[in-house]
């Protein structure tokens, strides 16, 4: 067993100043502590924090670590535990790990540290054997898993049959007339969903069914999670009946339901695996429950445990799997209900749009709207020059073929010049809409000279992700100390980013866990010109000097592209033909240590990475506080004959549960009341810094009019990415090309 000493003569320090670092009881060195948590990371070093606890075999302390409250199974478990521990005179000490392994592995070495009597754990990571045996088996920690065992580990279990009652449940419905049932369970790693999985699968080749597989879905174990994976899954047409493994995730599942006018049980069968209670009102209306005795589970854990903690020498572990009681005689499953399709209707309201998340989660939603209004809202999707292009033609014609545009921030003056939307400003002042909770910066994009051509349907800004992981490596923290004299953290200004970029890119730094220090997609002028744009601003630079001049060749625009152009060193050699999205799946999977990036796509990093990976990034704000006010506005066409169904459109938008529904389903809100949603900033942490960044950032406002006409804005912006191109591949200096730009963008506006 490592002990304190092991410690100090790994780190060349003595026993005292290991205890001092790991108590906080005296300020250490920066250095020095490096060098102690170095080792004591290397050697697996698990601190004990109670000397008294260690002279006291008494102490009667067990610890409980469980991933949430929220889930009524979870409750019952850890009342169950409660009871049975209180009449044995043991303290539960309960931590939470919201699903994440990182955070569990945490609170396990810490409670271990505190010498606790046993341990209760609700694991979310049963493959991470090596844990557990250095942990849990290595310091003979008496245990008790519940619902999910490490793999390869000789631990006590005790949990649900989760594959009978599935099994079972799925046989019943198809031999009841149910052909098209659908199954959601949490993720596959853990032991008691893929049961159900196997389970659901299997009751079909047993009853010479064909199951449909895009009904079977996975997410993670929150209301939120089922809600957004059922609503997409809504495209693939309505199961005759759902299936769900957690209570939690079926709240999310009748959501969806509700919000779509589906009914239970007239359009759709919805059971799920619930636990034992005498009274039906704690039961969602129509929603068949089984009855798991969760707080019986608990207690028998707990006596377990005891009689482990007592008789640690002649103990023997248990494996036990729990039947469900009485689960024929509770099931009253109704009759197939008929194939369901949404009502048709010969309305339309027509939208335009480039293809972007919140816009498809807008798709999703609108299912409530058209249900209310009898109308079906079609969004057609253009990449982005072809659609600035197609709603500068489609404004001009007689008969426009769409009623609303979504249009980006910085298209707004030009296309209010040229007359393509209509003035919305006494129906946006109007007492029939509610504006006061959209945020304020994001109205003013939609207003020009005291009138309102639009309704902004995203707003946000710029956000610095970084791999948390890497910069909390004692080891990399070390080494940048060494060289840089300061603390690895999150730049906070350019100079400091380009400085961390090289750290972490290997061609510097052989020892960078990331091939590159962060990304620069620059294949659409639209991703580069942004990141040129924000280091522009940094330095006080622009396309405007302080007397509001059109000039490019400045001091304070040379040093912007100079950083720029210093940043293309840390990133891979085909930035200049990589997206945004690669860019992105590059920084999930480790290749790269930073990121800039929109708070509109903040959510893909749930997408592509894991729950245990997600807890790895982390948010700032951008290096030298200039964001971009970023946005897309929601813009009315001059020729529409749907002005009254714009208008209920739009007051649906501005409605306080269609912002929840559109952040859920992975969208950036306008409204205020996400962002102060305890629920939400869970969920999704970024959207704490949402409002700070927004109210710092700076808007993409160009002069327009040239002599006789005006000018698009992606030209203006084109002239931004043609001096960074220049410097690149004609080999000229900073200077020559800023020159030669600001000559551009004087013969474009004489």
């Amino acid at each position: 067993m490592t002990t304190l000493k092991d410690v100090a003569q790994l780190a060349g320090v003595s026993i005292a100043t290991v205890s001092y670092c790991i108590n906080g009881t005296k300020n250490i060195k920066a250095a020095t502590r490096l060098k102690v948590m170095q080792a004591i990371e290397e050697l697996n070093y698990i601190p004990n924090r109670s000397a008294k606890t260690l002279r006291d075999p008494d102490s009667k302390e067990i610890g409980v670590v469980i991933p949430d409250i929220e889930d009524p199974y979870h409750s019952e478990i850890l009342k169950g535990l409660v009871f049975e521990a209180e009449n044995a005179n043991y303290n539960l000490n309960i931590a939470f790990t919201y699903h994440m392994p990182r955070q569990e592995c945490n609170i396990i070495q810490d409670f271990i540290g505190r010498n606790v009597s046993g341990l209760v754990i609700l694991t979310c990571q049963p493959s991470n054997t090596s844990f557990f045996k250095n942990s849990i088996v290595r310091y003979h920690i008496p245990n008790i898993f519940i619902d999910q065992i490490p793999k390869g580990v000789d631990v006590n279990f005790h949990a649900f049959d989760n594959y009978t009652t599935i099994h079972y449940l799925t046989e019943q419905l198809i031999q009841r007339g149910y052909h098209k049932i659908g199954l959601i369970t949490g993720p596959e790693s853990l032991l008691g969903e893929s049961d159900c999985v196997y389970a659901f699968t299997d009751a079909y080749i047993e009853q010479k069914k064909t199951c449909y597989p895009e009904f079977i879905l996975s997410c993670d174990m929150t209301k939120e999670g089922a809600f957004r994976i059922f609503m997409n899954s809504l495209q693939n047409g309505i199961p005759q009946a759902i299936i769900s493994s957690s209570e939690n995730m079926t709240k999310g599942i009748v959501e969806a339901l509700a919000l779509c006018h589906i009914r239970i049980p007239e359009d759709i069968c919805v059971i799920t695996l619930g636990i034992e209670c005498w009274n039906h009102s704690n039961y969602h209306p129509h929603v068949i429950h089984t009855s798991r005795r969760a707080y019986t589970l608990g207690r028998d854990s707990c006596k377990l445990l005891i009689r482990n903690i007592e008789s640690p020498n002649l103990f023997e572990t248990e494996f036990m799997l729990y039947q469900e009681r009485h689960l024929g005689e509770s099931l009253n499953i109704p009759a197939p209900p008929k194939p369901f399709s949404f009502p048709s209707t010969q309305r339309k309201l027509r939208i335009l749009s480039l293809d972007l998340p919140t816009i498809r989660a807008l798709s999703s939603v609108s299912q409530e709207f058209s249900c209310l209004h009898g109308a079906q809202v079609q969004i057609d999707y253009l990449p982005m020059r072809e659609l600035f292009h197609e709603v500068s033609e489609d404004s001009k014609r007689k008969q426009s073929q769409y009623d609303i545009y979504v249009v980006d921030v910085s298209w707004m003056r030009y296309l209010i010049q040229e007359e393509c939307l209509m003035d919305i400003t006494s129906f946006i002042q109007s007492k029939t809409l509610d504006i006061s909770h959209i945020m304020q910066k994001n109205l003013e994009n939609c207003c020009w000279r005291g009138h309102y051509f639009g309704l902004p349907i995203i707003g946000g800004t710029h956000l610095l992700f970084y791999r948390k992981d890497f910069f909390n490596s004692t080891k990399l923290q070390k080494a940048f100390q060494e060289q840089h004299q300061i603390s690895l953290r999150p730049p906070k200004t350019w100079t400091e980013f380009n400085g961390i970029a090289r750290f972490f890119t290997q061609a510097y730094n052989p020892d960078s866990p990331s091939i590159y220090g962060t990304a620069l997609p620059a294949n659409m002028a639209e991703e580069l010109m942004l990141e040129i744009l924000i280091r522009l601003w940094s330095y006080g630079g622009g396309l405007f000097n302080q007397n509001n001049r059109l000039i490019l060749d400045t001091h304070q625009n040379r040093r912007g592209y100079q950083n720029i152009l210093e940043t293309r060193n840390y990133v891979s050699p085909d930035f200049l033909t990589q997206t945004h999205a690669m860019s992105f799946r590059e920084f999930c999977h480790g290749n790269t240590a930073m990121f800039i990036s929109f708070t509109e796509y903040a959510s893909d990093i749930q997408k592509y990475m894991s729950r245990d990976m997600v807890s790895n990034v982390g948010y700032s704000m951008l290096p030298g506080g200039t964001p971009a006010n970023v946005g897309w506005q929601l813009g009315v066409s001059k020729t529409t004959k749907n002005w009254d169904l714009i208008t209920d459109f739009f007051k649906w938008v501005c409605q306080t549960h269609t912002s929840y529904y559109l952040t859920i389903l992975d969208g950036q809100a306008v409204m205020k009341y996400p962002y102060h949603n305890h629920e939400l900033l869970k969920l999704y942490p970024w959207l704490e810094l949402t409002d700070e960044g927004i109210r710092l950032s700076h808007s993409r406002i160009y002069p327009m009019r040239g002599k006789d006409h005006c000018i698009p804005p992606n030209q203006v912006e084109a002239v931004l990415c043609q001096v960074f191109h220049r410097v690149c591949e004609e080999k000229i200096s900073v200077m020559q090309a800023l020159q030669e730009g600001q000559q551009e963008l004087y013969r474009m506006f004489s």
